[in-house]
């Protein structure tokens, strides 16, 4: 009887051995020749699994501590005498012996061991240093000692590339290449009896070596000076290391940056050469130069006069200048040498300054100091010293010009390079623009005065008043008008509100600076003068706090100074306060030594921040395009990426000349952005072309002539050629930062303004810039949310952040595409929630249309609200995509710095909105429902698609595939939409201008002449355009720009006649006298206007005594 044992379920439990299948080994793992065994594939349907392996023949073992494992290790028995077969039974079982079952493999091992191929680690190398590479088996080692033979071949074609390619170590001379390229090598080995064999690959880079420069070779007396490397370079611009080294004992210090310290010794009785040694390292290749820096034996004294005195003129003090800071290395004893302004010499470490125009407010004097030692080496250095006071920033350049019922005023931004002359603080605020209707005589209405608590008139309130925004305060330097560097100081808070020192006047509402100002309120044919002022933050005064030392009611003082006074200046201790018109007031009392806020004087006629202008029509046969149509005037190429916004007006019409610009972005790449997205501190680089789109002129370079980061900063320039060995460049009429307001350019200022920030410290928000909606098949559809032909008539709200800082500043000016699916078949992807682990199915799919990939999805699946993983009434962990949730866009496949990345970039919420016309009766497990009906269940409305047994809730088909019910979502198969975020301008984003198109000269038409017009009319004394009793003025207004004026009585007599030419100015003025001179009576007139081009209108008019 043969009895046959079999897994067999017990109370529904199975078992399931599986030791693998049989095999032949010659060798084994390591240095101790493991054999491992694989029992993985076993099972217990229920609970967990246990192993047992039990060896059936001598000559092997296992053991008691592996042979529970599910992969146990037996050692080779390398003492065989012929090849055996050896049987490993694998029983399995589960925790409480219901079931079990066994399975048996067969091991065979050879009685010659097998030899072990090594042929090497991969490598990465790069062509610039490594012609050749070295292959090398020799850690390949045969367990019984065998004599082993070796074969290299090249798995690329290149065997004939291969030198000693029968030897353990062989050598590969590497192919010209042009790009990156894996290169491999197979490594055959036997031993007579066994041939094994191991690869090895190499990555093989197209780059060049860096080049090292340690700089010139240099002899110096100083103590301590700086080597730089920063001539070093790397053609293909990979980050570069330093190591310095002093090959002679030199004192280094900061050796692995670009600038070194070198400490020089005091101790030489001779002049020494050194010879200091700079390795550069590109990542894959090293480049050495090295500099000899001969150091004298008597080294230089150093000189130190002190920095920058400022003194307050309405506190003078004499100032005495200390050389006390100078120093020799080497101890001798100095002598002193001070040069006054005048050429005074004083010899002595001290010298005393004494203004000698203490009326003036400001002077400045510099002090010379020579030190020698006693050998005779000298050092100089220099001081400034300052007598001031508080200074007001200089006045802007003002300009205007005039429209019907319009005047556009406009100003440089001179002021804000203004520095206090006594602090010498960036203390520049913000422009205050004053109107005056009398030709600056006054500057605004009764209701425009600023009164004191006293009554005195002390001023006017601004017509117009732009100071700092929040953020350009905060980040504004002290001590620069510019960009700050790492470390200098910043203001750190927001200027604003009134001046606590002169509470009638504001300091600002954190408005932003602008440079332009549209008058609106204004009437044809009138004079507007205006001023542009620009004022500072004033001095901030200090605070004293008291903490009391013990008990005893002792306290003591602390003066707390403000940030934004750095230097501890004080005002003086009485202010002096003046009138609206600069006439003495009264003085006040200054006890916390602050100061008020200074303005520039207002302008007066002749003064750079002063114009008048009159309102009225441009000539009537030019045209200028609508101040909405930016694309009118610059032109946008069809490859630029960056969606920001364009701006311009007109600063002076006689200044705009009729070329063709070329405007381009010139930015760099940031290592954390995305290859070519180049965004980092953008510039405006313009420059003059002709119809074929070349540049007019140009500016040649000779390769010869430059170093490599000339030549690279050359190549790089907007409009750049290189031909052959000479770098043609554009000749650049204006380069101006992004998103900032250019100096005046061709009659008009412009801006380019990012759509998005470039520095930010938190993550704005998502700013879509156009979503476009379409059929598969390419149809585009007239929507914005509402959706195309879905079982609901629905709105879809889209919302998309940047999952974090990071995120942000990879640039991702890509558009993405969503494809969506009338079921979950979109995508699928992995969840782990509180029900464990499964699959979830997507109605949608998400393509990076700038890479052309897919993006992989993550999802928390904490339904609805997003809010955690037991909402489950809400949707959370039920394996179904609920509307609402949160998905990642985990799986972003982006290249940074070469290298691609998987990114996690954004995270997406789709919702809609269910109308109240579509059925929304919950689920209920007690009814019956048949195929169509619909339920809503879980913030989900379903749908039935067949019979629905009692109590069958809906489910995903990634849980259950028979469940009758599909979500429904508010889309049919094939729509799509297209997301194109608001993106940064990029490195070449370029436009094309016109300026033709500014004031453009159309043919004189009838219908040109008919706009013509006389005011007033009828024409009566007192009129308000402009008169005095001495004076009358008639207005002609929308002419042409050249045209004929004769003016006839009723009678057909001629009055006058005169020309009217003026390029832009559609308005020509008569003082109503005749060709005598002698003032025309009242009546009724005629008068006929002709154009150069022979047109003619006739029109009448009226005047009235």
């Amino acid at each position: 009887m043969v009895l046959i044992v079999q897994a067999h379920p017990l109370w529904g439990q199975t078992c399931l051995s599986d030791a693998g299948a049989d095999t032949t080994v010659c060798t084994g793992e390591g240095s101790q020749y493991r054999v491992y065994l694989d029992g993985s594939d076993s099972n217990v349907e229920n609970g967990n699994i246990n192993y047992e392996w039990t060896v059936l023949d001598e000559g092997i073992t296992i053991s008691s501590s592996q042979s529970d494992e599910v992969d146990p290790y037996f050692k080779y028995p390398q003492d065989l005498a012929e090849s055996s077969d050896f049987r490993i039974e694998l029983r399995v079982y589960d925790d409480d012996s219901i079931c079990e079952d066994r399975d048996t493999i067969i091991v065979t091992c050879f009685a010659n061991m097998c030899p072990t191929a090594v042929a090497g680690e991969d490598q990465e190398l790069s062509n610039g240093c490594f012609p050749s590479a070295t292959l090398d088996g020799s850690e390949t080692e045969d367990p019984e000692g065998d004599v082993l033979t070796f074969q290299w071949s090249s798995q690329n074609g290149y065997d004939s590339y291969i030198q000693n390619a029968n030897s353990p170590v062989a050598t590969f001379t590497f192919p010209e290449i042009d790009a990156d390229r894996i290169f491999s090598f197979l490594l055959n080995v036997s031993d007579d009896a066994h041939t094994v064999s191991d690869v090895v690959r190499i990555n093989y880079l197209d780059n060049e070596a860096p080049v090292a420069d340690a700089g010139l070779d240099l002899e110096t007396c100083e103590y301590q000076f700086s080597l730089s490397g920063n001539q070093s370079y790397d053609a293909d611009w990979n980050e570069l290391t330093y190591s310095w080294t002093s090959l002679d004992g030199l004192d280094l210090s900061g050796t692995s940056t670009a600038t070194p310290l070198v400490t020089s010794p005091t101790d030489l009785t001779i002049s020494a050469i050194y010879r200091v040694q700079l390795d550069v390292y590109d990542g894959y290749c090293i480049n050495t130069d090295t500099v000899l820096i001969t150091i004298q034996n008597n080294l230089c004294p150093a000189a130190d006069a002190g920095g920058t005195v400022r003194v307050a003129k309405f506190d003078p003090r004499p100032v005495v200048l200390s050389a006390a800071g100078s120093w020799d290395p080497e101890g001798s004893a100095l002598l002193y040498e001070w040069e006054a302004p005048s050429g005074e010499i004083v010899t002595d470490s001290t010298v005393t300054v004494v203004d000698e125009f203490p009326n003036t407010r400001y002077t400045r004097y510099v002090y010379s100091l020579r030190v020698m030692d006693e050998e005779g080496a000298v050092d100089q250095d220099s001081v400034e010293v300052i007598f001031s006071e508080f200074s007001a920033p200089q006045s802007p350049e003002v300009f205007a010009v005039a429209d019907h019922n319009r005047a556009l005023v406009s100003w440089d931004a001179a002021s804000e390079a203004s520095y206090d002359s006594l602090t010498g603080y960036s203390d520049f605020e913000g422009y205050k623009l004053y109107r005056s209707t009398d030709g600056g005589e006054t500057w605004g209405g009764p209701n425009d005065r600023l009164y004191d608590y006293n009554g005195d008139f002390v001023g006017w309130i601004p017509y117009a008043q732009f100071d700092y925004s929040y953020d350009e305060d905060f980040f504004h330097c002290i001590y620069e008008h510019e960009s700050c560097e790492s470390g200098e100081l910043l203001r750190g808070t927001s200027i604003a509100g009134l001046d606590p020192l002169a509470p009638r006047f504001s300091l600002g509402t954190n408005s932003g600076i602008e440079y332009s100002f549209i008058d609106s309120s204004v009437v044809d044919g009138v004079e507007y003068t205006y001023t542009v002022t620009a004022y500072d933050i004033g001095l901030s005064p200090f605070q004293v706090s008291f903490s009391e030392t013990d008990t005893s009611g002792i306290y003591e003082s602390d003066t707390i100074w403000s940030p934004l006074n750095p230097g501890h200046f004080l005002g003086p201790e009485t202010l002096t306060y003046y009138d609206g018109d600069g006439q003495f007031l009264r003085l006040a009392a200054n006890p916390d030594r602050g100061f008020l806020s200074l303005e520039s004087n207002k302008g007066a006629s002749g003064d750079h921040n002063f114009i008048t202008v009159m309102p009225g029509y441009t000539a009537s046969n030019i045209t200028f395009p609508s101040e909405n149509d930016i694309e009118a005037l610059f032109t946008s190429n069809e490859t630029n990426i960056g969606t920001g916004d364009r701006k311009y007006f007109i600063v002076d019409r006689t200044k705009i000349i009729s070329s063709r610009l070329h405007y381009e972005i010139q930015a760099q790449q940031s290592s954390q952005a995305v290859d070519e997205m180049a965004c980092e501190d953008p510039y405006v680089y313009a420059y003059e072309i002709n119809q074929e789109n070349q540049p007019v002129s140009t500016i040649s370079f000779y390769a010869n002539d430059l170093n490599f980061f000339e030549k690279d900063s050359l190549s790089d320039l907007p409009g750049a050629v290189v031909d052959g060995d000479t770098y043609v460049i554009p000749k650049y009429e204006i380069i101006t930062a992004a998103d900032r307001w250019s100096e005046q350019f061709k009659g008009i200022r412009f801006k380019y303004d990012n759509a998005l920030p470039l520095n930010v410290s938190a993550v704005p928000p998502f700013e879509i810039d156009t979503l476009l909606w379409s059929l598969r098949d390419g149809t585009e559809l007239e929507l914005d949310s509402i959706l195309y032909g879905g079982y609901l008539d629905a709105y879809l709200f889209l919302n998309m952040a940047y999952t974090n800082i990071v995120s942000y500043n990879r640039r991702l000016n890509f558009n993405y595409k969503i494809e969506f699916f009338s079921e979950p078949v979109g995508d699928t992807i992995g969840v782990t929630n509180a029900n464990g682990e499964g699959l979830m199915g997507i109605p949608f799919r998400i393509t990076n249309l700038w890479t052309g990939k897919k993006i992989g999805l993550t999802c928390n699946d904490f339904g609805y609200n997003n809010s955690n993983p037991i909402d489950f009434e809400n949707g959370a962990s039920d394996f179904t995509w609920t509307r609402n949730e949160l998905l990642k866009l985990r799986y972003d496949s982006l290249k940074v710095a070469g290298t691609w990345i998987e990114a996690s970039n954004y995270e997406l919420q789709l919702d809609w909105f269910i109308p109240p016309n579509v059925n929304r009766l919950q689920f209920n497990a007690s009814k019956e429902y048949f195929a169509g009906d619909t339920v809503y269940f879980k913030q989900m409305l379903w749908s039935a698609h067949g019979p629905v047994a009692f109590g069958t809730e809906p489910e995903p088909r990634t849980v259950d595939e028979d469940n009758p019910w599909l979500p429904v979502y508010p889309w049919s198969d094939g729509l799509d939409v297209t997301i194109s975020p608001q993106k940064f301008f990029v490195d070449g984003d370029n436009w094309v201008s016109d300026m033709s198109i500014l004031g453009a000269v159309q043919d004189v038409v009838d219908t040109t002449l008919n706009e013509i017009r006389v005011v007033p009319n009828p024409y009566m004394v007192h009129s308000k355009f402009n008169e005095t009793p001495l004076q009358r003025k008639l207005r002609f207004t929308r002419l042409p720009q050249r045209c004929q004026i004769t003016i006839y009585t009723v009678t057909g007599e001629v009055v006058t006649s005169f020309q009217h030419e003026n390029e832009f100015d559609g308005n020509a003025w008569w003082d109503l006298t005749n060709s005598h001179g002698q003032l025309i009576g009242p009546g009724l007139y005629i008068y006929v206007v002709e154009s150069d081009n022979n047109k003619e209108i006739i029109g009448k008019f009226a005047v009235i005594r």
